[in-house]
């Protein structure tokens, strides 16, 4: 009698290269049979197969998936090589069976045709010479040899790509072919080699100045032929070299770029002084190649303009000084006056050879004209703003403050409103009747993205709301759309979202919308165009963003036209007290006086209670203890739960403070891999990935933790900040649990996506995040256990992540974990993560407080004076 062993169970990654990428399937083998794996796995499914040998390449699998970088289960050549970059992505890769290395490769390309029909023809060969199409398959940037993957060059799959691409003319084919097979390294036939076709895609702007009146633009290219092509105006030049040509051809957006600035070559009289001041004000309107913003900071100040200021002396008098330079000019008031008078609709006025620019407020006060006199002048000025720093010259005067009315509650609003929530929305259409600004500072998870729906709601009612900008991170937009439409549907149809390649090009069509949403960096980029429309209100949303009063952000949303602005966040001030100048700038510019004014009142002086009262009449903020106390459930900080180090931990620690690093840099970097060190050694030597949970002390008792979870069915969200650590994380707790669990880092593409998928899943879950990614625009209250793996440097961010969970819509007692590694031999002061532990907690009631800024350096600055001593940090 024979007795045959069963075959285990086996799951296997199924790689097929194509055109575009790298197609994933997942196969179960089971004896003789195989079958096919639905994509992502279903939580059944994971339960029943998560102990079949080739799990880890699902969890691999998955993390990709997560991340967002999977089109239908594959994974594009542009992800590919971007994650070749990242050596956590790398091993991702290698779990798979991919290949992470580019093997070099020899190749030449020919041409089989005239060169107006441009078909090229590119032969690769292995290092041994044998050419590559006889040996293997080629799919896109792999070929699929009989014993393994083997991976182009990037250089060559670009030049593959643009083979393939589509063209204006078979002459831009082949120069941008021939110059791409240059930089990959591939021999050029006889023909490309003599015919040298240039394709001009990119151009240099210079100002040739003639007199102090009369400028030429002269274009330029990168090189004198290039140079030459482009002054012709024409899309085709050639040029004969010896025995060779060189062809050069402008792309259509070049060629067009040409044309429009040759009806501007030539800039005379006051359009001088606009030109260098704001290029796009005197330039045709066109989407041109170049970067306005850069060349205007260029070309400012070729030729001296005054701006005029007066001051007063206490010895002297009223005298006059240009603000550029700092010096007095032999100017007078009646002098000003005359020349305003003489020349009304003229900003810059020529005198003696040079330019005086004439301010429109400082010429509404010198002839005491009516406050609307100047707006045909700012209109041509969009890009100008007043900064408010030295002193204060742009104000908005706003109506009396008058007690709140009641407002009756959008009928279209399909949501309960918690009365905290009603007074927000009363507040909101009480600021925009008055044309007062605000600042909505809402503790996290008390609903201030549903406040301004309905207040959206009420503009609409009332006629007030198209056009409406709203300004936010790029990261949100999703978030954003999907609250209209759960709560208010009916204002989709007047929604445009501004972002993308294909975004409108019209300030006349973007003003018909009702809504616009766009991304801080978009509005940076497109601020000439936005800034041609005068907004009903623009709102700009996690308004730290603009925090920085000197950034082109800040300066881009303090430049646009609204007749009543808004800013959201929970956290106006994070490190200093001038980042809630710059948001109250934009929300009401002079409420708080010039930057000067600001920083001698309150912060040279700590008066908060003085700023307070000078905020209040634009300032609504609520916490959850105020709000919530007696609606939410209780949030439970458990006592912090200590474990002492491994002995693999310490060993490393040690060899950590023999490198007697010295420095503020490198200690900090070392202290960074003591807090990875201490999650898991494998973060910090690879040699260790594979170590047991049970022989990392903090990695045991997060287990224990999640266990307890487990037993009762609940979810857990887990927050560190290392991507080396979400990994490590995911694949020990899906193979220990067999469950699914996600990851929201800074790369997270679909992370609303994901975060649904999980509040869906019934019962027992874990999900991964990082505290920054994570921390604003994710409702996660399916989940009422939260473990800071590490911890960050401001317990205001650890508290954002926290209320991801702990905010409205959540159910259940929420419970908060610290785990802290102890290692008194090599650490006598205390560890890393104790001394963090002891100062966040120190400092705790200061991220209570958003107006009282948090100094995270001098936290940095302490532990590292304690890890490693004063004097290394010198």
């Amino acid at each position: 009698m024979f007795f045959f062993k069963k075959k285990r169970k086996m799951m296997k990654a199924v790689l097929t290269p194509n055109e575009d990428g790298i197609h994933f399937s997942f196969q179960l083998h089971d004896g003789k049979t195989v079958a096919e794996l639905k994509l992502p796995m279903a939580k059944e499914d994971i339960e029943k197969y998560y102990k079949v040998q080739g799990f880890q390449q699902y969890v691999a699998w998955e993390e990709l998936y997560d991340s967002g970088v999977l089109v239908d289960s594959t994974l594009p050549y542009s992800e590919y090589y971007e994650l070749l970059k990242d050596e956590s992505a790398k091993e991702v890769l290698q779990y798979l069976g991919l290949p992470v290395v580019e093997e070099q490769v020899g190749g030449k390309l020919s041409l089989r045709s005239l060169p107006h029909e441009a078909d090229l023809v590119l032969q690769l060969f292995d290092a041994g010479g044998r050419n590559l199409d006889r040996v293997g398959k080629q799919a896109g940037a792999i070929y699929v040899l009989p014993d393994r993957l083997m991976l182009l060059p990037e250089r060559v799959y670009r030049l593959k790509q643009a083979l393939l691409g589509s063209y204006e003319s078979g002459y831009e084919k082949i120069g941008i072919c021939q110059q791409l097979a240059n930089e990959a390294g591939i021999e050029l036939e006889n023909f490309l080699q003599n015919e040298t076709y240039h394709v001009v895609d990119a151009y240099n702007v210079d100002v040739a100045v003639h007199r102090h009146d009369h400028i030429e633009l002269v274009v330029k290219g990168r090189n004198e032929e290039e140079t030459r092509h482009l002054q012709r105006l024409q899309r085709v030049s050639s040029i004969k070299k010896g025995h060779g040509r060189s062809r050069f051809v402008s792309t259509e957006q070049v060629h067009a770029d040409m044309m429009h600035l040759q009806q501007k070559r030539h800039i005379t009289g006051e359009e001088v002084p606009l030109f260098l001041e704001n290029p796009a004000a005197v330039l045709p309107e066109h989407d041109y190649l170049f970067d306005l913003d850069q060349f205007s900071e260029r070309v400012r100040g070729l030729i001296p303009i005054e701006r005029v200021r007066p001051f007063f002396h206490e010895r002297t008098g009223m005298q006059w000084f240009d603000e550029e330079s700092g010096h007095t000019v032999p100017y007078d008031e009646t002098f000003l006056r005359e020349l305003m008078e003489k020349y009304p609709d003229q900003q810059y006025v020529e005198y003696n050879g040079k330019w005086i620019y004439l301010d429109p407020l400082l010429r509404r006060k010198l002839l005491q004209l009516p406050k609307d006199a100047d707006e045909a002048l700012k209109r041509r000025y969009i890009l100008d703003i007043k900064d408010n720093e030295e002193q204060l010259e742009y104000k908005i005067d706003s109506a009396q403050e008058a007690s709140c009315r009641r407002y009756p509650i959008p009928s279209e609003l399909q949501a309960e409103f918690f009365p905290h929530q009603i007074e927000g929305f009363e507040w909101l259409c009480h600021l925009a009747e008055q044309e007062r600004g605000g600042l909505l500072a809402d503790d996290m998870g008390l609903g201030k993205t549903i406040q301004v729906i309905a207040f959206l709601l009420h503009q609409k009612a009332n006629g007030r709301l198209k056009p409406t900008l709203i300004v936010l991170p790029i990261a949100l937009i999703e978030n954003w759309v999907a609250e209209i439409e759960k709560f208010a549907p009916s204002l989709l149809d007047g929604l445009y979202i501004h972002k993308g390649r294909g975004r409108l090009a019209s300030s006349q069509l973007i003003s018909q919308f009702d809504i616009v949403l766009t991304s801080y960096d978009t509005l940076k980029m497109d601020q000439l165009l936005l800034g041609k429309i005068e907004f009903q209100a623009i709102i700009c949303d996690e308004a730290q963003n603009i925090k920085s009063h000197t950034s082109q952000r800040s300066r881009a949303i303090r430049a646009m036209q609204g007749r009543f602005r808004l800013a959201m966040t929970g956290t106006p001030v994070e490190n200093s007290l001038d980042e809630l100048w710059a948001i109250m700038d934009f929300v009401q510019p002079g409420a708080l006086g010039s930057l000067k004014e600001f920083r001698f009142r309150y912060v040279e002086t700590s008066d908060y209670d003085a700023l307070l009262a000078a905020l209040q009449p634009y300032y609504l903020r609520r916490t959850k203890q105020q709000i919530l106390d007696d609606r939410l459930p209780k949030k439970h900080l458990v006592p912090p739960i200590y474990v002492e180090a491994s002995p693999i931990q310490k060993e490393i620690a040690q060899s950590m403070l023999a490198t007697k690093e010295v420095g503020q840099v490198a200690i900090l970097n070392m202290i960074m891999r003591l807090r990875q060190l201490y999650g898991h050694p494998g973060a910090v030597i690879p040699k260790y990935e594979q170590l047991s949970y049970q022989e990392v002390p903090k990695l045991k008792e997060t287990m224990h933790i999640i266990e307890t979870i487990r037993q009762k069915g609940e979810k857990v969200l887990i927050f560190t900040e290392f991507r080396k650590l979400h990994f490590l994380l995911k694949r020990i707790f899906m193979e220990t649990y067999g469950i699914s669990v996600p990851v929201i880092d800074g790369d997270a593409k679909n992370r609303q996506l994901i975060v649904r998928r999980f509040n869906e899943m019934q019962g027992f879950g874990i999900m991964i995040l990082s505290p920054k990614a994570a921390g604003v625009g994710l409702t996660i209250t399916s989940a009422n256990h939260v473990i800071h793996y590490t911890r960050w440097w401001n317990p205001a961010v650890e508290n954002q992540a926290t209320d991801r969970a702990y905010r409205i819509g959540q159910q259940k007692d929420v419970y908060v974990y610290h785990i802290i590694t102890r290692d008194s031999s090599h650490f006598p002061q205390g560890t890393v993560e104790e001394l963090m532990h002891e100062l966040l907690e120190s400092k705790r009631h200061l991220a209570e407080n958003v107006i009282i800024p948090f100094n995270m350096s001098e936290i940095q600055q302490a532990v590292a004076e304690k890890v490693v001593g004063r004097r290394q940090l010198v």
